[in-house]
């Protein structure tokens, strides 16, 4: 029982990180309210887009790792 769960808490997690990788792929907004609310600088926008680009390779690796270990 605790399997079936674990699969749709899993499931859950991948939308969600695919709705966040439509979000940071499309503008640059969201990395840049994320940095103000952590307060970090966001004057230089090769500073921004350094950020974005991290959070959007994490992002395609988790979900990638993610359904591996479902076995998808």
């Amino acid at each position: 029982m605790s399997s079936v769960g674990k699969r749709v808490r899993q499931e859950n997690a991948i939308k969600r990180l695919e709705n966040t990788l439509k979000m940071h792929e499309a503008n640059a907004e969201l990395t840049v309210a994320i940095m103000k609310e952590k307060e970090l600088s966001t004057g230089a926008s090769e500073k921004v887009e350094s950020v974005r680009k991290k959070k959007i390779e994490r992002a395609k690796t988790t979900i990638q790792n993610t359904k591996a270990r479902m076995g998808r």
